[in-house]
């Protein structure tokens, strides 16, 4: 099966926006990045990874995020195209 580039750009894009915002969240607590590894309980590699948008997020990880930052799930797409 081929993959189709615009799809691939696509994902990319959203997954750098999605960095963004977990950036946002998280230095406007104050917090490093293995701070929101801790209250998430996720590991501070991809903590990083995801900010600069190199690792996708699953709906698990998602849910333990918005928990750390105290919003609901949705409100972590905030903003995101």
């Amino acid at each position: 099966m081929k993959t189709n580039p615009t799809i691939v750009g696509m994902a990319r894009d959203i997954c750098i926006s999605l960095g963004k915002r977990i950036r946002e969240l998280r230095k406007a607590r104050g917090w490093r990045q293995i701070d929101l590894a801790e209250h998430a309980g996720i590991n501070e590699n991809y903590v990083s990874d995801l900010e600069h948008g190199r690792k996708e997020v699953c709906l698990r990880t998602m849910q333990a995020l918005a928990q750390a930052f105290d919003i609901k799930t949705v409100d972590l797409l905030e903003g995101i195209e």
